[in-house]
This record gives C-alpha cells, sequence and structure tokens, in this order.
C-alpha cells in the first residue's frame, strides 16, 4: 500500500470565523439553530478551540476518529487540529463557540492552567460531557450572558467574555468524571502536564526519560503515576499520539505511507506499517480508505 495516495483534495481547515460580524476572529459564538450550514457531516478541522453546546441533536459524532453519541445536553471539546464531523437526524439548537488560540492563551497563560480542565487534553482525555436537563438548563444563562454581551458590543466585552467563559468551563470541570475518578495527590496533576508535553513533543523527544527529565522525575516515577491513572505506561500514550497523527495525515494529505512513515521518524517504512495495524487493528491503505468520505 506505499504507493497509494489519496484523491486531490484534502480535509477542509478552518483557519478562522466570524459569525458575530466582528470582522478578525478573536471569539465568536452562534446558535446552532440560527446555522443552515451546521452540523457538517464532511471530515473537517479548525485551527482553534471548538465548543458544541447541545441543547437539542440526535445523531453521531466522529471525533479523530472516534465515534460518539450526538444527544440532548451533549458538550463537546475540540483543540485546535482535531479532526471531525457530525450529524443531527433532528434540527439541532445549542451553541457553537470558537476560541481562538490567542483569547485561550489570554484565558491560560500557563500550561499547567490548561492541565486542570481534562476535556482540552489531546492525550488520554475524553471530550465529551453528557449532561443532565438540570445541569444544562442551570448553566445556560452563562451561554447567554456571553451571547447578549458579543451582541451588545460594548467596551471591554471580551473581558466579561473571558469571565464568564472560564466560570462556564470550571463548572463543566466540576461535572467532568475525572474529577472525581482520580483524589488529589495520586500523580494525576503529573499525568496531565505529560500529556500537554507529549502534544508539544511528541515528534522530538525520542524516550520515555526525555520527558521524565523534562517534568523533573524519574522515569519509574513518571511510569508509575501513569499507570495508576490511565493504566498503560508512559510509551503507550506518546505512541497513541504518533498513531493519531498518521491517522490526520493519511485522511487529510496525499503523502505516500513511505513518506508519512518518514515525517513521523520511522526509518524503516515497513516497522511504521507494523506500528500502525498495531495500534490502529488495519493497514494504512485500509484506513485511509475507510474514512475518506463524509460521515453517513
Amino acid at each position: 500500500m506505499a504507493g497509494e495516495r489519496a484523491p486531490e483534495a484534502p480535509f477542509p481547515v478552518f483557519e478562522s470565523t466570524d459569525f458575530s460580524g466582528e470582522g478578525d476572529f478573536y471569539f465568536d459564538l452562534v446558535r446552532l439553530e440560527s446555522r443552515d450550514d451546521i452540523p457538517r457531516g464532511f471530515p473537517h478541522r479548525h485551527n482553534y478551540y471548538h465548543l458544541l453546546w447541545m441543547s437539542r441533536a440526535r445523531g453521531t459524532h466522529l471525533l479523530d476518529f472516534q465515534p460518539y453519541e450526538v444527544r440532548d445536553h451533549a458538550v463537546f471539546f475540540l483543540s485546535p487540529g482535531q479532526l471531525h464531523a457530525w450529524t443531527s437526524s433532528v434540527r439541532p439548537a445549542g451553541y457553537v463557540l470558537n476560541i481562538s488560540t490567542a483569547f485561550f492563551a489570554r484565558m491560560f497563560p500557563r500550561a499547567d492552567d490548561i492541565a486542570k480542565f481534562p476535556f482540552f487534553h489531546l492525550t488520554g482525555g475524553t471530550p465529551v460531557l453528557y449532561l443532565s436537563r438540570a445541569q444544562h438548563d442551570a448553566l445556560v444563562p452563562l451561554l447567554r450572558a456571553i451571547e447578549h454581551e458579543l451582541l451588545e458590543r460594548q467596551v471591554g466585552r471580551f473581558d466579561i467574555v473571558r469571565s464568564y467563559l472560564l466560570i462556564l468551563l470550571t463548572q463543566l470541570r466540576r461535572l467532568h468524571p475525572a474529577e472525581d475518578a482520580h483524589p488529589p495527590g495520586q500523580g494525576l496533576a503529573l499525568v496531565k502536564r505529560l500529556g500537554l508535553l507529549i502534544e508539544a513533543h511528541y515528534l522530538e523527544f525520542d524516550s520515555v526519560g526525555r520527558y521524565a527529565e523534562t517534568l523533573c522525575v524519574s522515569e519509574r516515577q513518571l511510569n508509575e503515576a501513569v499507570r495508576r491513572i490511565t493504566g498503560m505506561g508512559a510509551s503507550q500514550l506518546i505512541q497513541q499520539r504518533i498513531a493519531l497523527e498518521a491517522k490526520r495525515l493519511l485522511c487529510n494529505t496525499a503523502l505516500q505511507v513511505a513518506e508519512i512513515a518518514f515525517r513521523l521518524n520511522f526509518d524503516d517504512p515497513a516497522y511504521f506499517a507494523r506500528f500502525f495495524k498495531k495500534h490502529t487493528g488495519c493497514t494504512a491503505g485500509e484506513f485511509r480508505r475507510r474514512y475518506h468520505r463524509p460521515l453517513d
């Protein structure tokens, strides 16, 4: 399959958004029911943070090749670069929040700040919350307040929006099952920091020891913490991230499989082929054919 190429057109990438008519993209919000072009059933990516608040919806969301149920009171969290597509058999209602990386960096200037929010972890994170009706209804006023600030366009509106959004995300963090699964002091913070480090350096760091050194712990301490929290070793987390990038390149570029292998620092394409099949259960060519089509 090394010589197989994908169709010429890659998946669309949305670089910015301007639902609110601000002109320059910084933060954007729109009601799902006001957009005929949402949901988008074709795989695509955003180069900004993307939050889908589904008050009413029913269908499927494919997020980085994992299917999730779309239903009433679901909240999906996407980080820049994630590949997704979703459908709904009923006209959806709710909100889309698009958050530029600049806005996000202003909210969370340190990596440890982002690590507090489990739904933004690309490595081992859970990108969806299924709220009860009561939980959903209790938080909707925050979304309406954000919407009001954007519509009024008063001086300092983004400062107020940032405050409302931080409250919203903090409330959602409290509802996230990961917050109760592991008591503080059992390595959870270390594993979160590792996830952020993997995202930044998975092609640069060539050993678990490099990550441990950067995190100022021993390799044994790191592996013990990761295994206690996730049930797997640190090397498995790193390999999962590399496999995810391979999936994205297969579906979003026309690169040959051998070219993808070299881009991911595999000297031997045959070894990459074995690595990919081990992590996905199929060959690279089979994976490319399976996902290069709209979501049914």
